[in-house]
Formats: C-alpha cells, sequence, structure tokens
C-alpha cells in the first residue's frame, strides 16, 4: 500500500480552514539567510515576521534555493511568541526540482524581530509531497529556554528562595527549596512565579533534590489542578489547597 502522506494532506486541510482568517500569510519569496527586511518598523511583531523567519530557518537547514508557494499556515500555540508554520516549497536539493512541505516550530525570544538570531526552533520536519519521506532537523529551543531561564540559579518568591532545577520547552518548570512550608507561603510563591514565567506546570521538590517532587499545579488548560502528592490529595485551585478542600 503507498505509504500514507503526513505533513500534506495536514497542510492541504489547515490552509483550507484557515484562508479567510488572520493567521492566513501572503508571504514574499525574497527571503535572506541573515535578516528579514523591515517594512513597517514602527508596527512589526513576532507573529507578523513569523513565516519569514521559518522560511529563513529552511533556508538554512534544508536548501537555500528553496522556492515558496504563496500560502503558508501559521498557528499561535500555548506558548507566548511561539507558533507552528507549515508551508509548502520546491527544491532543486536531490538534482532535480521536487516538491515538499514543511513544518516548524519557531519562537521569538528578544532583540530585533527581525533579525534571525532573536528566534529559535525546535524541530523542522521536511516532506518530500510524492513519496512522503521526511528528514528531521532539531534546533536549539529548548537550551535556549533553559539559557534564558538560568538553570541552577536562585530567585526568590514569596519570601522564600527556590533553586530553578529544570525547565522544558516553556511549557513546564521546577524549582526546589530547602526546609518546609505553609500552604499559605507555597501558594503564595506559586502565584508568583505564574506572573513571573506564564508556564503550563510548576513543579516544586524538596531541598535541592529534584527526584522528590512533592507538589505540582498544573496552572493553566482544562485540567488545571493542584496535586500534593506528599499527602496523596488534590486540589482543584490555589485556594482550596490553602483551605484543605481536597477534591480527593
Amino acid at each position: 500500500m503507498k505509504k500514507v502522506l503526513y505533513l500534506v494532506p495536514i497542510l492541504f486541510a489547515l490552509v483550507g480552514c484557515n484562508f479567510n482568517n488572520s493567521n492566513h500569510q501572503q508571504p514574499s519569496n525574497n527571503t535572506s539567510n541573515t535578516r528579514i527586511e523591515e517594512t513597517t518598523p514602527h508596527s512589526v511583531s513576532p507573529k507578523d515576521v513569523a513565516p519569514e523567519i521559518a522560511r529563513t530557518f529552511v533556508k538554512k537547514n534544508f536548501a537555500n534555493d528553496c522556492e515558496f508557494e504563496p500560502d503558508v499556515v501559521l498557528e499561535n500555540t500555548m506558548v507566548s511568541n511561539r507558533y507552528q508554520v507549515m508551508q509548502k516549497f520546491n527544491s532543486n536539493k536531490q538534482g532535480v526540482e521536487l516538491s515538499y512541505v514543511y513544518k516548524i516550530y519557531i519562537q521569538y525570544f528578544d532583540g530585533d524581530v527581525n533579525d534571525i538570531s532573536s528566534w529559535e526552533f525546535s524541530q523542522l520536519v521536511v516532506e518530500e509531497v510524492n513519496n512522503g519521506k521526511q528528514t528531521y532537523f532539531k534546533g536549539n529551543l529548548d537550551s535556549r529556554i533553559k539559557k534564558s531561564v538560568g538553570i541552577g540559579t536562585t530567585v526568590e518568591f514569596a519570601g522564600v528562595d527556590f533553586k530553578i532545577i529544570d525547565v522544558r520547552l516553556g511549557t513546564s518548570i521546577s524549582f526546589s527549596h530547602k526546609g518546609k512550608l505553609t500552604r499559605k507561603q507555597l501558594a503564595a510563591a506559586l502565584k508568583e512565579m505564574h506572573e513571573t514565567y506564564k508556564y503550563d506546570i510548576y513543579h516544586i521538590h524538596h531541598d535541592n533534590n529534584p527526584d522528590e517532587d512533592y507538589f505540582s499545579w498544573q496552572a493553566t488548560g482544562n485540567l488545571s489542578a493542584v496535586y500534593d502528592f506528599e499527602n496523596d490529595k488534590i486540589y482543584v485551585t490555589l485556594d482550596d489547597y490553602i483551605n484543605g478542600k481536597a477534591a480527593m
């Protein structure tokens, strides 16, 4: 049986659904490998230039001769300034012109939004349209996030010192502290952490021991909940945790 293509049907479906919405872009094929031409210097946003940045990563990692088709799928993710981009293109990388489709996750950090050095990608998948063969390129998004957050540094929340011990792709972050905290102290610290990082999940560990995850808060999403592993309890909100109103 002919191999089922993975990216191409998704791209066509998404383009069809998004053709008239605000995420649909009409990109230019004039892409620089180092810097994107700034057309609206006073109003440009990361989302405005995300398709062009994505194409730059494709050219740098796959082939410099890519000729991109006009339709592009640009979707927001749950992480601020991170986007999923998909688009078809042609290239002579194999010695003959072939059609491909790419899918990439990219994230803007800081600095000039038009400069490729202000961005990073997590994974780039390029699929050959006629046979479904896929090529993968791994970016440095996770390591750049870890560096920007400052793994191993000490931060203070609600008057308590915490060490940042891990972060994963900007969706979850882990802290440790020494000693015991009251429910109010821990809840207050978590609220301040969320104001600072805006992550989905927060893990708290005892005495700088990453293997002893005694508390976890799913701060956003449909499954928002507080997990007190030490006492084997689950709470719906931090306020429920403070008041000892366990859901189970």
